[in-house]
């Protein structure tokens, strides 16, 4: 990589990262941060995914087996986390003691917030593949990134974020395939991103991973190659299916095991749990999308920029002729995973900000965007303002409460260290007394 483009990319990671820094949380905002928090606390401190000894015990995101508790997130992603914590944890800054704020705040970041900063990088890469000017590119790849869901969900603790860095790699690899052909290179790469995505999020069984095998099926690979990406995609899926045999007994993840989830003092019951068909109608389940997608939580109506996406992957498919595998496998995966998700859950996702279970899927909607961003017209200047439009409103009213019960009737501005979090705390003289 030439010096010069290798310092645009470091300006433009660490211009990013900055902006995240600024808004990253520095208390836990939900259930699912309280296990995911109490697993790697577990993990680092005592060597187990129990939760019944950690500090976060009182999460209700946890199921019960043999007498413990344990998370019922996947715990591949808690895992790779763990060495976070215990970095942090070195000087002696914990979750439950006065460097609760910090650890929180250094947690968050250097996971979540990271993995945004990677996705902006990411996607300025594939902005150079069409021909988008660096000068450009600096500022209209955070832009876009930032007018999507990944902006709340890059300053807390989650999977979703880490999971749509992954799709942006895959982009790239896909891309990348089509364009300079197969390498092993890319063939592992290819393989072990979307191994590690279908491990942590799950929806990307049913649509990135049938996808992409359907792809490179069209791209000749030898039976060498076929079986280093099988390797690097199983790899991944197997080291978790290790740790779900020691927490639920088997393969299957724990949330999925809805006995475990029937416990005294469960929030949880069968009508509520994810993963099974929640409509015994097609107009019912209509309806639930109108409410997750449009009206209520309004996925799309507080991120326009992503209905954008759709009405383009439509009007410029005569560009897409040059990469026509990469559009469908990305427009195809929209639809399995958003019509998956519908199907299978009724709660649109809890107390989060949109409807988190399609927020990995935001670099599949704006790459979908590349050939109006690569056309110096009135489309490009469309796609700018709707970006704007939707970044605004990301940091006006999703940024302030990620894990809240945001909807179009709700939307409100907040105080100001309730965006600048960290400064709050500075500026109070509250950062180590919790």
């Amino acid at each position: 990589m030439p010096l010069d483009v290798a310092r645009d990319k470091w300006r433009l990671f660490l211009a990013a990262f900055g902006v995240i820094a600024l808004l990253t949380k520095t208390d836990p905002g939900s259930a699912h941060e309280l296990s995911r928090y109490g697993t790697v606390e577990s993990l680092v401190d005592r060597g187990t995914f129990q939760l019944d000894d950690s500090s976060f015990i009182g999460t209700i995101d946890k199921i019960y087996r043999d007498g413990h508790y344990y998370s019922h997130q996947t715990p591949l992603l808690t895992v790779l986390e763990a060495p976070v914590y215990w970095a942090i944890n070195l000087p002696g800054i914990r979750f439950n003691n006065r460097g609760r704020f910090v650890m929180t705040y250094g947690f968050i970041l250097l996971t979540n917030g990271l993995a945004l900063a990677l996705t902006v990088v990411a996607f300025a890469r594939l902005l150079g593949q069409v021909g988008v000017d660096e000068r450009v590119r600096s500022w209209l790849a955070p832009l876009m990134i930032f007018g999507t869901w990944l902006l709340p969900y890059g300053i807390v603790s989650n999977n979703h974020g880490i999971s749509a860095m992954l799709v942006a790699v895959l982009i790239n690899a896909l891309l990348q395939v089509r364009s300079e052909g197969v390498t092993n290179a890319r063939v592992i790469a290819l393989g072990g991103a979307l191994g590690v995505l279908a491990a942590i999020e799950l929806l990307p069984l049913v649509s990135f991973v049938p996808l992409t095998v359907a792809y490179l099926a069209t791209h000749g690979l030898s039976a060498m190659g076929w079986l280093r990406f099988s390797a690097a995609c199983a790899l991944p899926l197997l080291v978790q299916s290790i740790f779900n045999v020691r927490i639920t007994g088997d393969v299957i993840p724990a949330g999925f095991h809805h006995e475990l989830l029937s416990y005294d003092g469960s929030a949880f019951d069968a009508s509520s749990l994810s993963g099974t068909l929640k409509f015994t109608s097609s107009g019912a389940a209509a309806d639930y999308a109108w409410t997750a997608l449009f009206a209520g939580k309004g996925f799309f109506t507080f991120s326009p920029l992503l209905l954008l996406s759709l009405i383009a992957a439509i009007t410029t498919w005569r560009w897409w002729a040059r990469a026509r595998g990469v559009q469908l496998v990305m427009v195809g995966s929209i639809i399995l995973s958003l019509g998956a998700s519908i199907v299978t859950t009724n709660n649109y996702g809890g107390e989060a900000v949109g409807f988190r279970h399609a927020v990995y899927l935001a670099p599949a909607f704006l790459v979908l965007l590349l050939p109006w961003l690569a056309a110096t017209s009135a489309m490009r200047s469309l796609v700018i303002g709707a970006a704007a439009l939707s970044a605004l409103s990301m940091v006006l009213f999703a940024v302030r409460q990620p894990w809240s019960a945001l909807t179009l009737s709700n939307a409100a501005i907040g105080s100001w260290d309730q965006y600048l979090p960290l400064v709050g705390k500075v500026v109070s003289g509250n950062l180590f007394n919790p």
